[in-house]
């Protein structure tokens, strides 16, 4: 007798109640899958997971993008810093190439809209844990397009922002997840100048948060 695969676990970020109460519901109905977290906010997400027990870790988060507080983009760029291994699908109602392309960048594995199927959602977690990244369709084109020409603009753009060799060096570090003391330790300064290095780098880019610092660098391929 064959045994049953694996539950998925499933959870939710959404910060609308009816849909996201209408969301849990749904899911309750497929016994392949798992909800065990469902949070209304981002901080409120990682409160959460940070008590969950083993069993409890999802495996794919549905997330959406516009978030009281933090939103879905730096919500998953911190999320994926940690966890690297948890999927993350951003399920929003928004088309826009600059939210597509930026919840890319930051490690979202999938992006599906609002008006998808429930059917076809469960699919696009079970397509996932299984090496896919799905995409709504209509999404997919848009993809594919803003990949190409970032690709035809990464040999002939110039670095952005006036960005000095030693601050492209130190983004890069930023990039990598590394702390200020982490970076201190490769380029040879003090975290004291590092933290000022980085200072200039987001005055320099008009940011104020490392998850927009990356979020930006890669989207101009400043590295």
């Amino acid at each position: 007798m064959e045994s049953e695969a694996p539950k998925i676990n499933v959870a939710i970020v959404e910060d609308h109640d009816i849909f996201r109460k209408r969301l849990s519901e749904l899911l309750y109905f497929y016994k392949e899958l798992n909800l065990t977290l469902v949070a209304d906010s981002a901080e409120s997400f990682f409160e959460k997971l940070e008590r969950s027990q083993d069993e409890e870790v999802p495996d794919v988060v549905l997330m959406d993008i516009e978030l009281p507080g933090m939103n879905g983009i730096e919500a998953t760029f911190e999320l994926k810093r940690n966890e690297p291994e948890m999927d993350i699908i951003m399920f929003t109602v928004f088309e826009d190439d600059e939210r597509i392309f930026d919840s890319i960048q930051v490690g979202a594995t999938g992006y599906l809209l609002k008006d998808t199927p429930i059917d076809d959602v469960v699919n696009a977690i079970k397509d996932m844990k299984e090496g896919g990244s799905p995409i709504s369709p209509s999404i997919a084109r848009r993809v594919f397009d803003m990949m190409r020409n970032q690709k035809e603009k990464a040999d002939t753009d110039e670095v952005p922002f006036n960005l000095t060799p030693a601050e492209i060096k130190i983004l890069e570090q930023v990039i990598d997840g590394k702390t200020n003391k982490e970076i201190a330790e490769v380029v040879f300064l003090s975290p004291w100048t590092v933290k000022t290095h980085i200072k200039n780098i987001y005055k320099k880019m008009h940011v104020n948060s490392r998850a927009a610092a990356v979020r930006l660098a890669l989207k101009r391929n400043i590295v």
